[in-house]
């Protein structure tokens, strides 16, 4: 009863109100050290203007997010003066809003790019942990920092409010609001100025800080004289396409061939390009020895599941997906072999629903196998696999079944770093569990790679039994077997801090392994010219479907065995990631963002600030992701 009482006895507002101003202060600095990981990403500028802005939006921006809240409860304490609620309140959302703060900045750490909507979605329906895995010991590192931070919270409320009347007596405060207001008004104005400019020093850093919005004012710069027409031209090849989806350009001419043969895709997901030897996946690599060709300089079309299957399946680049998916346009691939009457066996270890592959690739299969049932990821690897052979064995049993089939086996454990429990340590030493929170430029990563590394040997080993199954059948003579994977993965190979995938364009997310067998592939060749998915539609349309086309009607790519170099892809790679897109050229990368800006990196990913666009690369590109468009 006498807490209630307490709890009731009104302060006066001004004491609220004073309390909540350097509430906000400590909660900014606070801020500030956390923002101090966002920076830490930047490279260093180059100018005096670069060092401004570095400086003013690291205190101006983290002060403006901790002082959001202040307004709302300035009003409450005006209106409702009890401190016991209003101080609750404040400590339970800024708890929150600092907790939300160094999650982002781990994501970030992971994968370059902040917590979005897209993210927030793979978070919420991934229920049973295929997407995201953590470790306990990473659940438990978790928890402690939201309570420490929980605790830090009430321990500064109090102090605060114990020391008030001191802290009010020396009368900084206005001093403080000022130095945090400038360097806010500081930071926008900045980036306005050099946004116009194009300046990208600055521009270049605005994209490393959560829920940023800078300040863009071209338009009313220009009436001021401040523009640069020159790399405004420039910067405008990089937008993408927009629109209706015109594919194909032409209308199919396919011949359905007189012996039809079957298809048997098999992705593992984030399968690195170097991981495809006789020691880490040996089944694999004795087939391709036997019956395939491998293709040693192969890219996949983008560095994360969505724009890798995306490219995998339809040939063009991811930057075509919005498009596709608000269409419900399926994968030509798919379409014309349910043309040719193809039974279709899809198994995939992750939901076909997150990325939405039932609302583009697949979205014309009836009755579409959307999940795999398992408890782990690698649980579902077995599982699919055994799906699998069931289901052919049923196909092979049905009588005068003799349609081909179309089969598509998405494995998973590497993503998960996860091999069964009990599989035998192939690589050692090797992480027992997996603790992203460890993970820094200073970390060793052998023990990291070689548990990742057993669970590519895990994987292998259930392809092994779809492989083995398919010579127990008789079926290699009759059947196009295509095994890569959807993106590389990274184990900070570049000393950047890069670890996992969907962070760069650097050939350690994009570059896949490749083996193909059947009729045209040598048994035993080793094919080093360049390659991506875009080639693999235009192949098994040409090959498999008898479509006489122009390729270009449909891809971006061509024949995977086309090595004329007239008639090869131009010296460059296009490669998507959610939300961006990155041209890959021989000796640099251009990576694109969001806002407009670029930067151009060397294949290191080191800044190359002196450099500047390929004026005819990037009339290519801008070619290639818009002649889809109507």
């Amino acid at each position: 009863m006498s807490n209630i009482i307490r709890n009731k006895q009104k302060t006066s507002r001004g004491q609220l109100c004073a309390w909540l101003g350097w509430y906000g202060v400590w909660v900014s600095f606070l801020a500030i050290l956390i923002f101090f990981r966002f920076t830490a990403y930047i490279d260093t500028p180059s100018t005096g203007l670069g060092w401004s802005y570095l400086i003013s939006t690291w205190i101006g921006h983290a002060a403006l997010l901790s002082f959001l809240m202040v307004p709302l409860f300035l009003i409450v304490a005006l209106i409702y003066p009890l401190k016991r609620t209003l101080t609750f309140i404040a400590v339970v959302l800024s708890s929150l809003g600092l907790t939300l703060l160094v999650l982002d900045s781990f994501v970030f750490d992971q994968y370059r790019f902040h917590i979005n909507g897209f993210v927030l979605d793979l978070i919420l329906n991934d229920t049973d942990g295929q997407i995201f895995d953590f470790s306990l010991t990473s659940k438990l590192i978790a928890c402690m920092g939201v309570l420490g931070i929980f605790l830090t919270q009430i321990f500064a409320a109090k102090w605060l409010w114990s020391n008030l009347s001191k802290i009010r007596s020396a009368r900084k405060g206005w001093l403080v609001s000022l130095v945090l207001f400038a360097a806010l008004l500081g930071s926008h104005g900045i980036h306005a100025y050099a946004h116009a400019m194009y300046l990208f020093d600055v521009t270049r850093q605005a994209r490393f800080y959560p829920v940023h919005f800078p300040t863009e004012a071209k338009k009313e710069l220009a009436q001021w004289g401040i523009s640069n027409p020159e790399a405004e031209k420039q910067a405008a090849l990089l937008k993408k396409g927009s629109g209706v989806v015109h594919y194909p350009l032409q209308p199919m001419q396919c011949e359905k061939p007189l012996a039809q043969k079957n298809v048997l895709l098999i992705a593992v997901d984030s399968w690195r390009f170097d991981t495809a030897d006789e020691q880490t996946a040996p089944n694999i690599a004795n087939f391709a020895n036997q019956y395939g060709t491998r293709f040693t300089n192969h890219y996949s079309g983008g560095n994360g599941t969505r724009t890798g299957v995306f490219s995998m399946f339809y040939g063009l680049p991811g930057t075509y997906w919005d498009a596709m998916a608000s269409s419900s346009t399926p994968a030509l691939m798919i379409q014309q072999l349910q043309q040719q009457d193809y039974e279709f066996g899809i198994f995939s270890n992750a939901k076909l629903t997150s990325p939405a592959f039932d609302k583009t690739v697949f979205s014309s299969i009836q009755n579409l196998r959307i999940d795999t049932v398992g408890n782990s990821s690698a649980e579902r690897d077995i599982r699919l696999t055994d799906d699998w052979l069931e289901w052919l064995e049923l196909k092979q049993q049905s009588k005068g079944s003799t349609k081909p089939f179309f089969g598509f086996l998405f494995y998973d454990a590497p993503h998960s770093y996860s091999p069964i429990a009990g599989y035998p340590e192939v690589f050692s030493p090797a992480w027992s569990s997996v603790n992203f929170l460890a993970l820094n430029n200073n970390f060793d990563p052998t023990p990291f790679l070689n548990r990742y590394k057993n669970a590519v040997h895990f994987t292998d080993s259930q392809i092994g039994r779809v492989l083995r199954d398919l010579k127990q059948r008789n079926l290699l003579d009759n059947t196009l077997v295509i095994i890569t994977a959807d993106h590389g993965q990274e184990f900070n190979d570049n000393k950047k801090n890069y670890w996992g995938h969907g962070s760069n364009f650097t050939r350690y997310q994009l570059q896949v392994p490749l083996i193909i067998a059947g009729e045209g592939f040598t048994a035993g060749q080793t094919i080093d010219h360049a390659t991506s998915h875009f080639d693999l539609a235009p192949t098994v349309l040409t090959d498999i479907a008898g479509c006489q086309n122009d390729v270009k009607d449909y891809s971006a790519g061509r024949h995977l065995l086309n090595s004329q170099t007239s008639e090869r892809a131009p010296q460059w790679r296009l490669a998507g990631a959610v939300g961006n897109y990155g041209v890959i050229e021989p000796n640099r990368i251009t990576v694109t963002y969001q806002t407009g800006q670029y930067e151009i990196l060397s294949p290191e990913y080191e800044t190359q600030p002196e450099a500047s666009l390929n004026m005819t690369t990037f009339g290519q590109v801008l070619k290639e992701m818009s002649r889809f468009y109507k």
